[in-house]
């Protein structure tokens, strides 16, 4: 940004905090305006005889966030980059070449590419090493770096260069940027255990959440005649309220309270509008501790509605409402204005007095049983998902279930959609190891050996097939999903006996 930008930034906000206080300040000195005062002789102070050069936008902006965080955990500042990503998640779209990359190591790969994008149609592939984007190594980039120098504007042109395996010099690629939808839903498809129960993972809330659900129930409805749905909320740190208001009416009657907002100024109940969608299908919501804010709202009316079941672990507990003000130059300050209060009036918020002790409830591992606590989600059934061995967090992190699935699709391997990784599989992994130079422990990895066989056929499915097929493979080692397939199942029990019981009163 350049020196008058940042002097407008800086005017505008310091302007706005004398203006709010004018009107209760008139006949006394205004104690806000001598601490800004000092603010400003602290700038010039360091302006003037700080011996080395500073960039003053990320000087100005932390400065910002410092005395945000004052405030309350939620409320912060959207420099433009910021204000960009978040737009990009609420209006379900961006512009750029759609692929999805990972960093293993210093090597940037490909992971997939979506069909019908700009990557797609130049023949970007699953496996693909990016080594330079516009001329630039990316050796040492951030992923987010990375991420901001793929996306543009629409119609510009990022220029790359790709290795890949089986071809000695590296490809040169052109590829003009375009909208590429960024979709809420990551997974939609029927449960590998019982065909009459789908499952959708939500991963964020934004403006096209709710169309999405509804195309993807219906499409499930449709094609395999679903009569369940469990909704996976685990890890969705949430989003637009109003997706998470439109994902709720989808099983509650028209009339009924969803959630409430209650502020100084902001004061709301909103409420279900529509009726005959999926009101009579028995559902399952998972949640865990990564499940806050718009997840919560969902879960929370299901809840107390007693319109699905809650299966998992306790959610964060983020209930604060934030109200965005778009400030100068591409930036704005997203403010806490309310709090959210679920149909039963309790506040979904957690007490974050203890700033510390709120940021690490993730840590805390009595949090689920911790009745001290208020706020968030508590499960009607506490289950809790399978943890990540060491082993495979390492294999995991570093692409090796990646490189090695990569291996066998491109090899003389006929792989089907029922592939199983079976014991020659898991030798030809073993020596896949032992020629990378992959160091492991022998007993964990056969005390492990259920897991190692799930992430291979997950990231062969992956690479092979579709996301889809890999996360079938996921579904049928998960507990918290099969805690709720069981309970799904006793509800179309006790739906099909009811009806049954109902078809003979009126024989």
């Amino acid at each position: 940004m350049k020196r008058t930008g940042w002097s407008l930034i800086f005017g505008f906000v310091l302007s706005c905090f004398l203006m709010s206080q004018t009107a209760d300040t008139k006949d006394k000195k205004d104690p806000w305006e001598d601490q800004l005062r000092k603010y400003a002789q602290v700038y010039a102070a360091i302006k003037e005889y700080y011996p080395k050069k500073f960039d003053k936008q990320n000087l100005f902006f932390s400065s910002i966030d410092g005395f945000l965080r004052e405030l309350d955990p939620h409320s912060y500042f959207l420099d433009p980059v910021s204000q960009r990503s978040m737009n990009e998640e609420q209006q379900g779209n961006y512009y750029g070449i759609g692929t999805r990359i990972a960093k293993y190591e210093d090597r940037l790969t490909v992971i997939s590419t979506q069909k019908g994008t700009p990557a797609y149609e130049m023949g970007v592939r699953a496996g693909d090493v990016i080594i330079s984007i516009d001329g630039h190594d990316i050796k040492d980039l951030t992923l987010n770096q990375v991420m901001t120098k793929l996306r543009g504007a629409s119609n510009t042109y990022v220029n790359l260069e790709i290795v890949r395996e089986g071809i000695e010099t590296p490809i040169s690629l052109r590829i003009k940027r375009e909208e590429i939808p960024l979709d809420s839903i990551s997974y939609a498809v029927v449960h590998p255990e019982d065909s009459r129960i789908g499952y959708i993972n939500i991963r964020t809330f934004g403006s096209t959440t709710a169309k999405e659900f509804k195309e993807k129930t219906d499409e499930l409805i449709k094609k395999h005649n679903i009569k369940a749905m469990i909704i996976d909320l685990r890890g969705n740190a949430g989003g637009s309220l109003y997706a998470a208001v439109d994902i709720a009416d989808f099983f509650l009657p028209s009339g009924t309270v969803i959630v409430s907002i209650k502020g100084r100024q902001l004061k709301q109940n909103f409420i279900a509008r529509k009726d005959n969608q999926y009101e009579g299908m028995p559902a399952a919501v998972l949640i865990n501790r990564g499940t806050a804010s718009a997840s919560e709202i969902v879960a929370s009316a299901l809840q107390d509605h007693k319109k699905a079941i809650i299966i998992g672990t306790r959610s964060w507990g983020k209930g604060l409402v934030q109200t965005v003000h778009k400030l100068a130059l591409s930036s704005s300050l997203a403010l806490t204005t309310a709090k959210y209060y679920t149909p039963a009036n309790n506040c979904l918020q957690r007490d974050y007095r203890k700033q510390d002790d709120y940021l690490s409830i993730l840590y805390y591992k009595d949090y689920d049983n911790d009745q001290t606590i208020k706020g968030g989600v508590t499960p009607d059934i506490y289950e809790e998902g399978e943890t990540i061995p060491a082993m495979l967090v390492k294999f995991i992190s570093n692409g090796v279930f990646f490189k090695f699935a990569r291996e066998q699709i491109t090899s003389n391997l006929e792989i089907k959609e029922n592939f199983s990784a079976d014991d020659t599989i898991i030798e030809k992994f073993k020596t896949f190891l032992k020629v990378n130079n992959i160091t492991y422990n022998p007993e964990e990895f056969k005390k492990d050996i259920k897991n190692v066989r799930s992430e291979i056929e997950r990231e062969v499915l992956n690479n092979k097939f579709s996301t889809e097929k890999g996360m079938m493979v996921l579904l049928k080692s998960d507990p918290v999903a099969h805690k709720a397939v069981d309970q799904l199942r006793l509800e179309l029990k006790k739906q099909a006996e009811e009806k049954g019981a109902d078809n003979g009163k009126r024989h």
